[in-house]
């Protein structure tokens, strides 16, 4: 602050000189200074002693820097850019590991038999000597059971055939593990020939066993014509 008012002084006191000798020169031109040499000679002498005071002093030193400004407000956003081109095809994957094989889901079954079978004292399972379909192999036509290779829903359905010249009508017995299920019995009616029928839908467990058998005392009639069947197929796993 204080190099600023000197600063100011030292203009001032310029500007006055400056002025002082523009007018002594002045009156020295029309005559009207009777003692013009000797104020021009002070004039001088004053203009001569503040000559060094009117000079340009040295460079001050460099102020500080101001406080940085407020951060402007955030722009528009823009227009959405063109796509970029497509990338390369990355490098194929390593191959995974081989997996176990499926279980087969692709069963079925339907059988028959070619000679007459029954009239005995005792219940006994049907064994069947001919197989229209036997898909995975899961039955055996010497026992007559069917074994469930996967478990699920299967469908069975049974029909059986009464002849004229049979001593008596077919009763059978379908078996789950050794447990009734359902039965079919052509034993009352006057038809020479007639057929009867059953059907069910099973729960069966992998590795459960399905088979027919007839009751003591009855004819499972069945020639060369086949007609008296048991089959059955999966409709879906669990």
């Amino acid at each position: 602050m204080q190099k600023i008012l000197v600063r100011t002084s030292l203009l001032l006191v310029c500007v006055m000189v400056y002025s002082h000798v523009s007018y002594a020169a002045m009156l020295a031109t029309r005559g009207e200074e009777a003692d013009n040499g000797t104020f021009q000679t002070e004039s001088s002498g004053v203009s001569s002693s503040n000559q060094g005071m009117c000079e340009q002093g040295e460079r001050g030193l460099p102020g500080r820097d101001g406080l940085p400004g407020r951060d402007g407000r955030d722009g528009l956003i823009g227009p959405k850019g063109d796509a970029g081109p497509t990338g390369s095809i990355g490098p194929r994957g390593l191959t995974g590991e081989k997996g176990e094989p499926a279980a087969s889901t692709k069963v079925a079954f339907s059988v028959t038999r070619t000679t007459y079978f029954g009239n005995f004292k005792e219940t006994r399972k049907i064994p069947f000597t001919s197989a229209f379909a036997n898909i995975g192999n899961h039955f055996n036509l010497a026992s007559g059971t069917f074994t469930a290779p996967v478990s699920g829903f299967y469908y069975i359905v049974i029909n059986i055939h009464k002849r004229a010249d049979a001593p008596n009508a077919p009763f059978v017995f379908l078996k789950h593990n050794g447990k009734l299920v359902l039965s079919v019995d052509e034993c009352c009616g006057d038809d020479p020939y007639d057929t009867a029928s059953n059907s069910v839908v099973l729960k069966l467990n992998q590795g459960d066993d399905l088979w027919l058998e007839l009751v003591e005392g009855r004819m499972f009639s069945v020639t060369v014509n086949k007609e008296s069947t048991f089959s059955g197929f999966l409709l879906y796993e669990m």
